[in-house]
């Protein structure tokens, strides 16, 4: 799960609940996002994800769940 302020979820386009990807320097994964505005802007909170440690830097990226997947590519 990550938790992040609104206005950085707005500019991402991403809401309460959706599912994004975590980027961290090691590996990537799937979390849940939910909205803490009493975070300092720029801030994230993670739990549970593996691949990032305190005072790393992460990337969120929204879900693309919409764009079907190109011929005779496998998932």
């Amino acid at each position: 799960m990550i938790w992040m302020r609104q206005d950085d979820a707005a500019l991402r386009l991403i809401m309460d609940g959706e599912l994004v990807w975590v980027y961290g320097p090691r590996r990537h994964e799937l979390a849940t996002v939910r909205i803490d505005n009493s975070l300092p802007r720029g801030d994230v909170v993670l739990r549970d994800i593996v691949g990032a440690s305190p005072s790393e830097i992460v990337k969120v990226v929204k879900l693309d769940t919409d764009t079907p997947p190109r011929r005779g590519v496998l998932a």
